[in-house]
């Protein structure tokens, strides 16, 4: 019992540690435009706040078993510190149609712009939400295996994903556009983009995020 309670205590430390950087880092965006520690300068992306959760945008394996817990759930599994594993920051790309030539060439372009991360790829994954009513066609699943065999593809319900969002407070319309989430290591998904957002607008925003956290 005493062996027990030290280790929620390591737990509860490790948890605070891996909780500040990003908190910290989500801070900056926050105040970045009234003269924050960003010296002045201002986010690209449109700043989620309060966050949601990665268990908001409903993904899940093409069996339909969920790919991610939330922080709260992976905490409550946890029998000690030892347990935890660190998690990624995470891009997410979201499409409710077929992916066809202008989603591949975003595609290949988040695919461009991680290589360049350089030190700091292994910290960020990136994900394909598949949230159309269709399946997802055969040429394209065979496209993401030859071309992006690192990315991972996920499933979704565009209806439910636009539902847990608007029950955070944001309101999209997932089928006028191809939306871009942030995703940090505790699950909050923190920031988004449009199509108007350059992939040199996205990776300034992220840039600063994983320089600011120590966390993935």
């Amino acid at each position: 019992m005493q062996e027990m309670t030290r280790s929620k205590i390591k737990l509860a430390f490790l948890l605070l540690v891996a909780f500040v950087p990003i908190t910290l880092a989500t801070f900056a965006f926050r105040n970045a435009g009234e003269g924050g520690f960003l010296s002045g300068t201002v986010n690209k992306g449109f700043l989620i706040n309060p966050p949601a959760d990665i268990t908001d945008l409903d993904m899940r394996t093409a069996d339909g078993s969920p790919i991610f817990k939330s922080f709260e759930e992976i905490i409550a599994l946890l029998e000690s510190d030892d347990d935890y594993e660190a998690q990624p920051w995470h891009i997410v790309y979201v499409n409710t149609q077929d992916c066809e030539e202008t989603c591949r060439e975003r595609v290949h372009l988040l695919r461009q712009m991680h290589i360049t991360l350089n030190k700091n790829t292994p910290r960020v994954r990136r994900y394909y939400l598949h949230a159309a009513t269709e399946d997802l066609t055969d040429p394209t699943a065979q496209h993401f295996r030859a071309e992006f065999p690192s990315m991972g593809v996920a499933f979704g319900n565009a209806g439910i994903i636009q539902n847990n969002l608007s029950a955070k407070g944001l309101n999209l319309q997932l089928a006028d556009d191809n939306y871009i989430f942030f995703v940090d290591p505790v699950g909050n998904v923190m920031m988004y983009y449009t199509s108007e957002h350059s992939i040199a607008d996205i990776k300034a925003d992220l840039e600063k995020l994983l320089r600011h956290s120590s966390l993935g």
